[in-house]
């Protein structure tokens, strides 16, 4: 049923780029919160300002976390779908037995990265609860620093399945691709 909804709707691409934005712009406002406060520490209006960019942190957190469950589980099913149709170097991106390239496989990281952010929302929120757990906000930001750029990396394996090895485009938009990228003559003027 699950799967069916997500091949229907393609689910997977518009899951996963809210996943990013949610995710992103969520890390962006705690960066922006936390230079406001060291760089103005004794202004009230800075304060403000940088309690509504916290708050508005927290929700996006929350929401992108979410995100991530839905992008690794839709991925997953997309994955199961279209397996049997990629091209052992499509196949490698996605699911990658080499090593230490298997950890940064596109869906093991997927899988790392579901997690890695359900485990930020949850601390950005003890963050918001608990004054002692205050003192670990410069580490918190070190570590979403580093989950986004993660993310950022498996936007990148997403677009190279799609955009390189035509991993769920119909043939036609594959063909067609093919043939404005050896020519160059269905370029828009």
């Amino acid at each position: 049923m699950f799967a069916q909804l997500v091949s229907t709707y393609h689910l997977h691409p518009i899951v996963d780029h809210f996943t990013i934005a949610l995710l992103t712009f969520g890390i962006a406002a705690e960066i922006l919160a936390a230079a406001a406060v060291l760089l103005f520490r004794n202004s009230a209006r800075v304060s403000v300002w940088s309690n509504n960019l916290r708050s508005t942190s927290l929700l996006l957190m929350i929401a992108g976390a979410a995100a991530s469950v839905l992008s690794y589980f839709s991925g997953d099913a997309e994955a199961d779908r279209l397996w049997d149709t990629m091209s052992p170097a499509a196949q490698q991106i996605l699911a990658s037995s080499n090593g230490a390239a298997a950890y940064l496989s596109h869906a093991v990281l997927g899988q790392y990265l579901m997690y890695a952010f359900l485990i930020l929302a949850v601390w950005r929120v003890m963050l918001e609860l608990s004054s002692q757990l205050a003192r670990t906000r410069i580490a918190f930001l070190v570590v979403a620093v580093v989950a986004a750029g993660a993310l950022l990396y498996q936007g990148k394996t997403g677009g190279e399945l799609v955009y390189e090895h035509g991993v769920g485009a119909s043939h036609a938009a594959v063909s067609s691709s093919a043939a404005i990228a050896t020519d160059g003559s269905a370029r828009p003027e």
